[in-house]
């Protein structure tokens, strides 16, 4: 890249990450609406051992947000031929990773959530679900990898599609597993956790698929598929191992939120599953603005342009706010008729529904925050990164102790805190760009 991208091309990039990471969650508001038709039970089981698959999982995507960033930047370079190592000695750091979290899985998950959970019915059928969904890791976070290829050479048109596969295999799967329709036995939780493992191995088949048939190999120095390359992997890890401790707290952070729900009853925390869903599904624009926003930052860096990357985190961040005003359209319209499609009991909807206000709020501070955010892993200063997320956290999670002790029946309280922490690291992120202490970062 040696100009500064346009409104278009900024959509080219971002539009079909977002498509994909909305057909991706949606595998999750599937799971969680065809389970709040099952019981509470289930519903509020997932939620917490969906959270705690979450958070190993999003460590190992720290990985793959480091690969990208480096594939972004020789992309920029035009040093292709090296993309091709960096590439398959993610691929092997990241498989090993997943069979150490599987493992560490199967042996500590059961003490850490008994130690955390009052419920032992939600226990029981948590770790019922974790243990077959903890499989899912080798081939979501080989997704990952893939999807940092095609975003770190700006080629992802492909990505939304391998999303898609990947949300119509788990509602197909979800609906024949869950409910034992056409001949399939009658699975409930277990068939949620088994639906998204199938998903996955779909979409993991499917780029494979892809990189074979429409990527040129020679140029990529693709899948030659040496013996592993320490020096290439240590070099990643310098630039991820930061980014994966920022998401291993992050999401040790929201995990812990819902256990303190828990704490306020097995209500709170059924309405927060479905809050969760939605909400995170609001954030998918978002988080595929802060890729397309890292992608296009380290690009420019890579090209020696660094006097776009203010230009280019202005242009990304009007898509953002826009979208996210859009998203918050529903809210308004109808927050009860929302929790109506998770849910059918009442007493969550009236629970829930005020809840959606204040996270569509969260969701419009965060469309800025977060894609301003995301431009300073991008420059190549992770560390600086998790220095500001782990601060801005602490003070997050101080609120929300505060007020789920001060006001346990006021769920919609408890959740303003995502609007604290969404302000606080906007601002965070404002100064340190501001400083340019990123300038001399070489990666």
């Amino acid at each position: 890249m040696t100009s500064l991208p346009s409104y278009k091309r900024i959509w080219q990039i971002s539009s079909p990450l977002m498509i994909g990471l909305l057909a991706e969650h949606i595998v999750g508001v599937v799971d969680t609406a065809f389970l709040g038709h099952v019981g509470d039970l289930e519903l509020a089981s997932s939620a917490i051992a969906g959270i705690f698959y979450f958070v190993l999982f999003v460590v190992g995507m720290g990985f793959g947000i480091g690969t990208q960033i480096l594939i972004a930047r020789r992309n920029g370079e035009k040093n292709w031929h090296k993309i091709g190592g960096i590439f398959e000695n993610s691929l092997y750091f990241i498989w090993f990773f997943s069979a150490i979290i599987i493992l560490f899985s199967f042996i500590f998950s059961r003490n850490i959530l008994g130690f955390l959970l009052n419920s032992d019915n939600i226990l029981e059928a948590a770790m019922r679900y974790l243990n077959i969904r903890i499989f899912t890791l080798f081939f979501s976070l080989g997704c990952v990898m893939m999807r940092s290829f095609f975003v770190g050479i700006q080629l992802t048109k492909y990505i939304g599609i391998g999303a898609l596969i990947v949300a119509i295999t788990n509602f197909i799967f979800d609906y024949l597993l869950i409910f034992g329709k056409f001949g399939f036995p009658e699975m409930g939780l277990d068939g949620a956790a088994l639906a998204c493992f199938i998903a996955e191995v779909a979409g993991f088949v499917y780029y494979i698929f892809i990189i074979l048939k429409k990527i040129d190999l020679n140029k990529y120095n693709l899948f030659k598929f040496q013996k592993p390359q320490i020096k290439i992997i240590a070099n990643t890890m310098r630039l991820s191992i930061f980014t994966m401790m920022q998401n291993l707290i992050s999401m040790g952070v929201w995990f812990m939120f819902f256990i303190v729900i828990e704490k306020t009853g097995e209500k709170n925390l059924a309405a927060s599953n479905i809050i969760r869903s939605f909400y995170i599904l609001m954030l998918c624009p978002l988080w595929a603005y802060g890729s397309a926003v890292s992608t296009l930052v380290s690009n420019a860096i890579g090209a020696k342009q660094r006097r776009y990357v203010f230009k280019i985190i202005r242009r990304v961040t009007i898509f953002g706010i826009i979208t996210s005003l859009v998203a918050f359209i529903p809210i308004l319209i109808s927050a009860k008729g929302i929790m109506s499609l998770y849910t059918s009991n009442l007493e969550l909807i009236e629970i829930g529904y005020k809840t959606l206000y204040v996270v569509g709020l969260a969701n419009i501070l965060a469309s800025i925050s977060w894609i301003i955010f995301s431009a300073i892993s991008a420059t190549g200063n992770t560390k600086i990164a998790l220095l500001l997320e782990s601060a801005t956290l602490a003070i997050y999670i101080f609120f929300v102790y505060y007020f789920s002790t001060n006001y346990p029946n006021r769920l919609e309280i408890i959740w303003f805190s995502e609007n604290i922490y969404s302000f606080l690291l906007g601002v965070a992120s404002i100064l340190y760009l501001r400083s340019y202490h990123w300038v001399k970062k070489e990666i």
